[in-house]
């Protein structure tokens, strides 16, 4: 596994894109343009926005219906003590 230069996240060694950012992995004979801390400045190429987007929707679906119902019975328990019913 490596790591991204740009956000840190974990990657497979194969990726051309970070999953977590989007941006393009730096092949090893390239050198980071910016250390890992540093905002990114530069305009996002169309590449990096659709690897981005694309990541965004899987961590979407991975979100499921049962997590909002949890959240919304645990809103009404506690809004039901709150009232005192």
């Amino acid at each position: 596994m490596k790591y991204c230069s740009y956000c840190g996240a974990q990657m497979p060694d194969d990726a051309l894109f970070c999953p977590n950012c989007g941006k393009r992995v730096s092949t090893p004979d390239q050198s980071p343009q910016q250390p890992a801390g540093q905002p990114h400045k530069k305009f996002i190429s169309m590449d990096n926005y659709r690897a981005n987007r694309e990541a965004q929707k899987q961590r979407r679906a991975q979100m499921k219906w049962w997590h909002w119902a949890i959240i919304a019975i645990g809103v009404t328990l506690l809004t039901m003590m709150k009232i005192g019913a």
